[in-house]
This record gives structure tokens, C-alpha cells and sequence, in this order.
């Protein structure tokens, strides 16, 4: 990337010295970090992400001919799935902790590939507290499901016919 950050930078400004060129793009742009070739804008204080900056995931191979419908490997299964919850908050992983990492809405398992959310058991509209034992984690089409039914459906809109142009008067 330096390289491309580089020709960037000559062949937008080819007249300009090197020594201006890295004034102008690289800096200490990331201020928690003690980096000072991050090439970046001033004026807008973006700036690109580097890949050192970043710790290499090694993502572990299937063990020969395992699959998920064998009830031998659902311990093996659900380990690997348990990878995936390092993405959820310190919060969320209490409370998959204290529902037995199950959707107590569909009864499947939470980490299953599908995104997560935040679901008030009596909701914020209705005077629901944002306590925790308030609050618990489901699927996202779970959520609407539930969401749905406890609010019902929203008014219906009249048909397409029953509006009147005010242009046509």
C-alpha cells in the first residue's frame, strides 16, 4: 500500500519534492498510535488503515469427513460456532451466557450465522426498563416476528384509488 500511496502522490503532484509530498500525505494521522508514515488528509482527517495494525486470524480446517448432522460431533460443532461470539460485547456475551446461547424465540441456537439483536421482553414503548434482565438476544427475523406481535400491524394504508390527486381538481 505505501507503494500505492506513493505514486498517488507523484502523479498528483509531479512537480512537487518528495520532502513536501510526505508533509502533505504522511503524518501521525492515528493519534493512539505512534506511527508516523500514515498516509492520510489534513483537512478531512481521514486516514488508511494499515495492515500491521491488524492481528492475523487463522482460521482452523474441518477435521476430515465431520459434518454438522453427525450427533457424535455436536460438541465439536458448537466449539466452532463459540468462535464467532468473540464479535459480541463483554454485555451481549453475559446474557447468551444466562439464555444457554438459545433464541428463546425460535428455541435454535444463537450463533447459528445469523445476525443478532437486542430484544426488550416488554418493550421500551410501553414503559420496559433498559435493565438487563429486561433484555435478551435474538435472531433478527426473530425479533420481527416478536416485534410484530406485540404491536400488531401497523395502520393500514387506504388503496392506491382512494387518494386524490389535487391536480386533477
Amino acid at each position: 500500500m505505501y507503494h500505492r500511496t506513493r505514486r498517488y502522490a507523484t502523479h498528483t503532484h509531479p512537480k512537487k519534492s518528495w520532502e513536501w509530498k510526505r508533509h502533505r500525505y504522511w503524518g501521525r494521522w492515528n493519534k493512539e498510535r505512534k506511527d508516523d508514515w500514515v498516509f492520510g488528509d489534513k483537512h478531512s482527517g481521514r486516514y488508511l488503515l494499515k495492515f500491521s495494525w491488524f492481528k492475523i486470524e487463522r482460521h482452523e480446517l474441518v477435521r476430515g469427513r465431520s459434518s454438522p448432522d453427525d450427533p457424535d460431533l455436536r460438541d465439536y460443532w458448537w466449539e466452532r460456532q463459540k468462535v464467532n461470539a468473540k464479535h459480541l460485547s463483554a454485555g451481549d456475551i453475559d446474557m447468551a451466557n444466562d439464555q444457554g446461547w438459545v433464541c428463546r424465540l425460535c428455541g435454535m441456537d444463537l450463533i447459528n450465522g445469523e445476525e443478532l439483536h437486542r430484544h426488550h421482553k416488554v418493550p421500551r414503548a410501553r414503559n420496559g426498563s433498559n435493565a438487563r434482565s429486561n433484555r435478551e438476544l435474538v435472531h433478527l427475523y426473530c425479533h420481527q416476528q416478536e416485534t410484530k406481535r406485540q404491536f400488531g400491524l401497523a395502520k393500514e394504508s387506504p388503496p392506491a384509488d382512494d387518494f386524490q390527486d389535487p391536480c386533477s381538481e
